[in-house]
């Protein structure tokens, strides 16, 4: 294994002023939620001022007796003698010490170890150490081992000298994908137990390796240095090709890992999980991370600053096991397969200024696709995943406010113009806003999509769900089948034209409409090809008359029938930020309060004017594929043939709600003693009626 490291590798060395031990230091764990000793079982105890610190006393005192006295320094740590009258001082009685074989092994104790950073100090101001505690805190003002002034921060935070404690970084190729794989080497012993990255617990291959599942990170230590190598990917799936180098003493060490704890048992799956990473990886800023350690010209906190270079690391897809989940229970079937709740043990990634954990004992949704044990590269745009049985089900974020349709049916008439309903378009608008600039597209854009939270209990957050559907801009997918509800479709998608943000936009007109009247727009007809062919008309829902004009206007350009005249999600959001945050056009939007309360007293809107929905309304997701085409093949034909059949026909009042026609000839053809008939129309104009 070749390094190309961005520093000279035959001098460089982490801590300078530490020597390599001799022997192992086995006395402390890679795992700091271990209880007992890897070597001997023995109970750990933990370091008195360091509560994340454990170490085994009676491997402490073997390395004690092993370790030859002489002047060099292996440790960087504090102790403190319990007993200065202790008849059985071997070598000396001082008070602390700087060589840890300069201390009686019957009665010393481990103030705190340096080499293996926490965030805090801490301890009591009851406690009998409390002076001794302080001591050390005012002894951390100047290095230890270079006596160098150390800035002053907050006087319990740990900090390490940045002249003793270097941090380095190098790559090695990898022989997957032959991309340069990440390397930094970590000058202290980095005995987290969770994945830095993902925060799911780590697995241990032995007493000084470990690694990450989900995000194939792997972490060695070195027990003669106490340092570590953090790997981010492998070399390849071959355990014996995957080795670690310490950068201080150059032992080198094989990389042990289960290569069935990788395999999902789809290699379609496998292959874009690891291709996901590795390119993650590839991408991660090393040089900006190194030269931030060396703008510290005093003193650096070890965890936080190696905590950012995962700042802008994207959060990672994961293959989560079945075993994971408890209490599921099936809630609805929708329009690809089955819904469930459950609970997930390890929970998904909350990240809180900066910090990462896990959500525990997290409630979440759970949706199987219907023949997906041939799952295609097609289907791997969700967020998460978890296999059983061939089958493949997404993992999505539980929202109890329900859906946006349910919550307009039952809060209808509290939800006002001027308030409410421009709060929830604007947090939508925001949310398309983010799946456009990351150059997606949602596909599948309705309110059945729109989900809810309450932050606080008060205050409903509205985010955008359902991304099975989503597909990057430039995807060239091979999977023929178009899937979605017709009412939210924009018209050129029946036509043959692809999916596009222009679609999306088409989506949220309808959105904006439903927000005006609580019902799913076209849900008095029958969802057929009849309803398609009347959109390709031009045909829109009726708007209601409390619906501010500028609103009104700004909805009708969302579903104009040429995608290149609807505005972009950027200008919706602006246009309806103007209207929320600054007032802007504000007094409209007061008075279409009052005029909604005056309908809704009249029952021309609400709750008790809602029409019974049609039995042949779809508004689950389903494959439209077969209207598509049949449009397709009209619309490319030199013909424009209706497929209605039996009508009669009267030119001076042919109408179709929402349009007009202005048909200057009209051909009848009869076919038989069937009834069929077509109808061609020539030179037909078709414009949009003026609300």
């Amino acid at each position: 294994m070749k390094y190309v490291n961005t520093n000279d590798e035959n001098f460089f060395d982490p801590t300078p002023k530490l020597k390599s031990s001799p022997i192992q230091i086995k006395f402390i764990s890679f795992n700091r939620n271990d209880c007992k000793c890897f070597y001997c079982g023995e109970e750990y105890i933990k370091a008195l001022f360091c509560s994340w610190q454990k170490y085994c006393i009676r491997c402490l005192s073997h390395y004690v007796n092993e370790i030859t006295a002489d002047n060099n320094i292996y440790l960087d740590l504090y102790l403190f003698t319990m007993n200065l009258k202790c008849n059985e001082h071997e070598i000396s009685k001082i008070k602390e010490s700087q060589n840890i074989h300069e201390c009686c092994r019957n009665c010393f104790q481990t103030l705190c170890f340096k080499q293996i950073p926490i965030y805090y100090f801490y301890y009591k101001v009851s406690s009998p150490y409390y002076n001794l505690y302080k001591n050390m805190i005012e002894s951390e003002k100047n290095c230890k081992l270079c006596g160098k002034t150390l800035q002053e921060l907050e006087k319990d935070k740990f900090k390490l000298c940045s002249d003793c404690y270097l941090i380095s970084s190098g790559y090695i190729k990898s022989t997957l994908n032959e991309k340069p794989i990440p390397i930094i080497n970590l000058p202290w012993w980095h005995n987290i137990s969770r994945c830095d990255e993902c925060k799911l617990k780590l697995t241990f291959t032995s007493e000084s390796q470990k690694y990450c599942v989900n995000c194939y990170i792997v972490y060695t230590g070195c027990r003669y240095c106490l340092t570590t190598n953090v790997i981010f990917g492998f070399t390849s799936f071959f355990g014996s090709t995957n080795q670690s180098q310490c950068k201080k003493c150059k032992r080198v060490s094989s990389i042990i890992f289960d290569i069935t704890n990788f395999n999902s048992g789809n290699s379609d799956l496998d292959e874009f999980l690891l291709k996901l990473r590795l390119d993650c990886y590839s991408n991660l800023k090393l040089n900006e991370f190194i030269d931030e350690i060396k703008n510290n010209n005093t003193h650096f906190c070890p965890l936080s600053i190696f905590n950012s270079i995962n700042q802008d690391a994207k959060t990672l897809i994961e293959w989560v096991p079945y075993s994971q989940f408890t209490n599921i229970k099936e809630i609805a079937k929708g329009g690809f397969g089955i819904i469930y709740t459950a609970t997930w043990l390890e929970g998904s990634i909350n990240k809180i200024l900066n910090i990462r954990k896990r959500r525990e004992n997290e409630t979440v949704i759970l949706k199987r696709f219907e023949n997906s044990r041939n799952i295609s590269k097609y289907f791997l745009n969700e967020n998460l995943w978890f296999y059983k049985g061939s089958y493949y089900i997404l993992v999505i974020q539980y929202a109890p406010g329900g859906d946006l349709h349910n919550y307009l049916q039952k809060n209808f008439t509290e939800i006002t113009w001027n308030k409410q309903k421009l709060a929830i378009l604007w947090q939508i608008s925001e949310g398309l806003e983010t799946i456009h600039k990351a150059e997606f597209i949602h596909r599948d854009l309705h309110s059945g999509n729109i989900l809810s939270s309450l932050l606080n209990g008060k205050r409903y957050q509205w985010q955008i769900g359902d991304l099975g559907l989503s597909q990057p801009i430039n995807s060239t997918s091979s999977n023929n089948e178009i899937y979605g509800v017709i009412p939210y479709i924009a018209p050129e998608i029946f036509k043959g034209s692809v999916f596009s943000k222009n679609s999306d936009v088409y989506c949220i007109g309808m959105i904006m409409w439903e927000l005006t009247t609580g019902r799913k727009p076209f849900d008095n007809v029958e969802h057929d090809i009849n309803l398609v062919y009347k959109i390709l008309d031009g045909e829109r829902p009726e708007i209601t008359e409390d619906t501010p004009e500028c609103y009104a206007n700004l909805m009708k350009s969302c579903w104009n029938s040429d995608p290149k005249k609807r505005p972009t999600i950027i200008e919706i959001r602006k246009t309806i930020g103007k209207w929320f945050f600054t007032n802007k056009n504000i007094e409209p939007f007061n008075q279409a309060e009052l005029k909604r309360k005056e309908l809704i007293s009249l029952d021309k809107l609400g709750p008790n004017f809602a029409r019974i929905s049609h039995p042949r309304a779809v508004y689950t997701s389903r494959s439209l594929s077969f209207l598509i085409s049949k449009c397709s093949s009209i619309n490319h034909s030199k013909e424009y043939t209706s497929i209605e059949l039996d009508f009669d026909i009267d030119i001076e009042r042919s109408k179709v709600h929402g349009t007009k026609r202005n048909i200057e000839e009209l051909d009848i053809d009869s076919h038989g003693d069937d009834g069929d008939a077509s109808i061609k129309l020539e030179k037909s104009k078709i414009f949009p009626q003026i609300c």
